[in-house]
């Protein structure tokens, strides 16, 4: 727990720090508050005003508006998969014809197992981040699911360690 006064390291604050807040739709008391709720989104509202000798009204205010303007998007917890499963995280780079790009984004965002997928540039077209419960899962996805009119070449990479990963995936 941090003090009141003291400063807190934050990702947010070293982000935006050399930025011209005016150019932003934040300031630095709303850089604050989320740093505070990056560290533990189930702080009260009391708790981050008393950590950020801010008045409990204020912090209410600012985080409803947060969330209105879509800048929060929700509040979650970090689970560790790896703690409870034999997690796999892959990543699936996809080459696909680009007359069935709209059937293939539609079938591969609809699997249970795709966390995310981007349109990307270079030699594929999509990069699809997957975490699945065992290889033989993973291994039915590119045989099974990804054989698909339109769907030209996959490349995956297994991640087997991270030295800096996604807190919300556990690696």
């Amino acid at each position: 727990m941090v003090k009141k006064g003291k400063s807190r390291k934050c990702e947010l604050a070293d982000r935006w720090g050399a930025l011209e807040l005016k150019l932003l739709p934040i300031d630095n008391i709303d850089i604050k508050i989320l740093c505070v709720l990056l560290e533990n989104a189930r702080k009260s509202n009391t708790e981050i005003a008393e950590d950020l000798d801010l008045k409990e009204a204020t912090v209410r205010r600012r985080i409803r508006n947060l969330v209105d303007k879509g800048i929060i998007q929700g509040f979650s917890i970090y689970l560790n998969y790896r703690l409870i499963e034999n997690t796999v995280k892959a990543y699936i780079h996809v080459k696909v014809d680009s007359e069935a790009m709209e059937k293939v984004v539609n079938k591969v965002t609809k699997h249970k197992r795709v966390i995310a997928l981007y349109r990307v540039t270079g030699e594929h077209d999509l990069l699809c981040v997957t975490l699945f419960v065992n290889m033989s899962e993973l291994q039915d996805f590119i045989d099974n699911y990804l054989r698909i009119k339109g769907v030209k070449h996959v490349d995956t990479q297994i991640v087997m360690s991270a030295h800096k990963g996604v807190p919300w995936t556990g690696l």
